[in-house]
C-alpha cells in the first residue's frame, strides 16, 4: 500500500513539473511576433529569389520551410529562428 501511494505521489509530481516545463517554454514563445515572422519571410523570400540555385539554396529554402510552418503554428520564435538561419546561409543581412 505504500509503495502505491509512493508511486502516484510521484506520478502527480512529474505531471506537475511537465506542466510547469510546457507552461516556460509557452511564455518564451511571446517575445516574436506574427508581424515578425510575414517580415522575415518576405526577407528571406527576396534573397532566395536573388540567390544562385545551389545547395546553400536549397538548405534555405528547407529552414524558409520550417519558418513558414512554425510561424503557422503560432512559434513566432522559433520560425523566426528559422527564417534568420536560412538568411545567414545566403549571406543576407536580416
Amino acid at each position: 500500500m505504500l509503495f502505491a501511494k509512493k508511486t502516484a505521489l510521484a506520478s502527480v509530481a512529474a505531471v506537475f513539473a511537465g506542466l510547469m516545463f510546457v507552461s516556460a517554454a509557452g511564455a518564451a514563445e511571446t517575445d516574436a511576433s506574427l508581424s515578425d515572422c510575414v517580415h522575415m519571410a518576405k526577407q528571406v523570400a527576396t534573397a532566395i529569389n536573388a540567390a544562385q540555385p545551389g545547395k546553400s539554396t536549397a538548405d534555405a529554402r528547407a529552414e524558409q520551410n520550417y519558418g513558414r510552418d512554425y510561424c503557422a503554428s503560432s512559434m513566432y520564435n522559433r520560425g523566426v529562428e528559422h527564417y534568420a538561419k536560412a538568411l545567414q546561409m545566403l549571406n543576407a543581412k536580416g
